[in-house]
């Protein structure tokens, strides 16, 4: 019986040694598997550093003396009622680019027109050696414009008619509303509209 017993004791043994080996193994596979993953993610990580420095450096600047570009802006006057409404008074703007949308933007701060208002269109016309505008407006002018008494229509005509003339250095002013001709109750805009104040409604040149 101590035999058997010894025996089996033995193979006991012998097993638990062969276990032990194996998990030893198994260990050291892992082991051995693990390694190269650290070594090449701190290589990769080595690598992200050298490019964020490489990138930093670009970035600085290669001399100090810089040059920028800035918008020239132009002069615009804008021609609007004075507190009694029986004159004109002036005010000066600066803007990058001188457009008759921009000219009626201006105005309409001062309600010359009213926000509104469009250009249909807008240029130079034959004006046998005198400097000519034409100004088409759209219905939306003439229908502000029917609102108001004559003291009031008259301080709308001559601030436009001042603005349009002094910023683009014209000698008069060929205004319809919708490719007509603007009529109110008050008077009929036919004509050639020259430099005037509303208080006299005679032209200054």
């Amino acid at each position: 019986m101590k035999n058997v017993e010894h025996t089996v004791n033995r193979k006991k043994r012998g097993k638990k040694k062969w276990m032990a080996l194996a998990m030893m193994f198994v260990l050291m596979v892992f082991a051995a598997c693990d390694q190269p993953e650290d070594s090449a993610s701190m290589e990769g990580a080595a690598g992200m550093e050298g490019s964020v420095e490489v990138s930093v450096a670009a970035a600085q600047p290669v001399g100090t003396d810089v040059e920028y570009t800035y918008a020239e802006c132009e002069e615009m006057a804008v021609y609007y009622s004075n507190g009694k409404a029986d004159g004109l008074e002036k005010e000066v703007l600066a803007v990058e680019v001188m457009t008759p949308e921009e000219v009626l933007k201006s105005l309409s701060r001062h309600n010359i027109v009213s926000i509104d208002t469009k250009v249909l269109g807008f240029g130079e016309t034959d004006g046998q050696g005198r400097k000519l505008l034409a100004l088409d407006l759209s219905k939306a002018f003439g229908e502000y414009v029917k609102t108001m008494g004559e003291s009031g229509e008259k301080v709308v005509m001559a601030a436009l008619t001042n603005t349009f003339l002094e910023n683009y250095g014209a000698d008069g002013l060929l205004l319809t509303v919708e490719g007509e001709i603007l009529e109110t109750r008050h008077g009929s805009y036919g004509e050639e509209l020259t430099f005037w104040q509303p208080d006299t409604g005679a032209s200054d040149r």
